[in-house]
């Protein structure tokens, strides 16, 4: 008689899990409120008040809502000054967004592998990928690790590079009493459905540096004249001149109105989120075959867009990556994935089928991702990368260590994974 429940045997779980995203009644009110104002967009008092709450909380001077992360991440470059000619490191291990933005301003991604540790960008691989031509380095946090943010800075100001942070995965965290967003020259932060603080799409960026702010807040709205600013440190803030060519990149007062609402929830969330977190790392360091993500020293809060812990077949009686998920997930009735595929070789990042990339032969060769190796992005993706949605840790204690007992029930009978 088979005991794990993709064989047939009883689970240990059926659900119900908690649902995301979390609405009641205040945002139903909150919209109405927008409705009834007849300021349905543009700098509306929804998305000022959000801006300045925002700025509050990260520590950063200047604050803009716009409409999505990637497009967060496109105005970060334009605003950066950075363009055809240039190379920006991107990890291989991330949302295609992070290259595709590059090319979508004529610049070359780099693509450089990762720490096996904590799947984020690795610093020495960042040294070793440094030519003349670079101009910048977008760090991503990724899905539950602070990247090595300090020493990318080092490397960054001693080259003289622009640093990005992706911090869309990690709205909340603080390391050294800093928030993630607020160590390189600019921030940005998705708000997608899937994300820890939602509309439904929406981004944010942020900067402490004012001619940056002047910049960022033209491109986000047709190229305007800036007209407000989320901080109250806006000393030396101009709203002088014509400024640059630019497009509609801005966020809807509905939107605006739904974050407001999110926000209050928001910390607390966080907290039992990485309260959990820290709980299953625990746990899962005691069974033979399983690692914790890294959580880096100095890190005081974690947050987490997905929860993540490294697989080794080995001791699963060579139990492939893919085949646990699916025991996981039927053990516990909850969706257990890869993490993202590697940039090189992935169906979402295919530059050269695009015709607006086709700046002449030179160019198109240098976009090819398949001209980079990453082994560990690959090692990641095809053995040992495991992940499961963040609304996983809003669940109760006793529901986390489902995910305990269903990995000692899955290694304890691996045999019937193989018959």
């Amino acid at each position: 008689m088979a005991h794990l429940a993709l064989k047939g045997g009883k689970p240990l779980y059926k659900g119900p899990w908690p649902t995301w995203p979390i609405a009641s009644e205040p945002e139903k009110n909150i919209l109405s409120r927008v409705i009834d104002s007849n300021k349905w967009s543009y700098n509306g008092d929804m998305e000022k008040t959000f801006n300045k709450e925002w700025s509050d909380f990260t520590g950063a001077n200047y604050s803009f809502l716009v409409s999505n992360g990637t497009v967060a991440l496109q105005l970060a470059l334009e605003a950066l000054g950075i363009g055809f000619g240039d190379e920006v490191i991107v990890p291989g291990l991330t949302w295609q967004a992070d290259a595709e933005v590059v090319i979508n301003v004529n610049a070359v991604p780099i693509l450089v592998d990762i720490e096996e540790d904590s799947w984020c960008i690795d610093p020495k691989k960042v040294e070793n990928a440094l030519t003349p031509r670079t101009k910048a380095i977008i760090a991503v946090h990724l899905f539950g690790t602070i990247c090595d943010i300090e020493k990318l800075k080092r490397i960054a100001n001693s080259k003289g590079l622009f640093l990005i942070e992706d911090c869309s995965h990690q709205h909340g965290s603080v390391f050294k009493d800093r928030h993630v967003g607020t160590f390189g020259d600019i921030g940005t932060f998705s708000l997608q459905n899937t994300k820890v603080l939602t509309c439904g799409e929406g981004g944010i960026i942020v900067t402490n540096n004012s001619e940056t702010a002047v910049k960022l807040d033209a491109l986000r709205n047709c190229g305007r004249k800036p007209e407000s600013i989320s901080s109250d440190k806006n000393e030396g803030y101009s709203n002088e001149g014509d400024l640059i060519q630019s497009g509609n990149y801005r966020i809807t007062e509905f939107q605006a109105a739904i974050l407001l609402e999110q926000f209050k929830r928001f910390t607390e969330q966080v907290r039992i989120r990485d309260r959990n977190a820290a709980y299953l790392n625990r746990e899962l360091t005691l069974i033979e075959g399983i690692k914790p993500m890294l959580r880096r020293t100095g890190t005081t809060v974690q947050s987490y867009y997905q929860f993540a812990f490294r697989y080794d077949r080995k001791y699963f009686r060579n139990v492939s990556a893919a085949l646990f998920r699916k025991a996981l997930a039927s053990e516990i009735a909850f969706e257990f994935d890869s993490p993202y595929k590697p940039l090189n070789d992935w169906g979402l990042y295919r530059p050269l089928t695009k015709k607006r990339h086709y700046l002449n032969k030179e160019y198109m060769k240098l976009i090819d991702p398949s001209r980079f190796r990453l082994p560990v992005c690959s090692k990641v993706y095809y053995e040992s990368g495991i992940t499961a949605h963040h609304s996983l840790l809003l669940g109760t204690k006793e529901q986390c260590s489902l995910v305990i007992e269903a990995v000692k029930k899955i290694k304890k009978n691996s045999n019937e994974l193989l018959e």
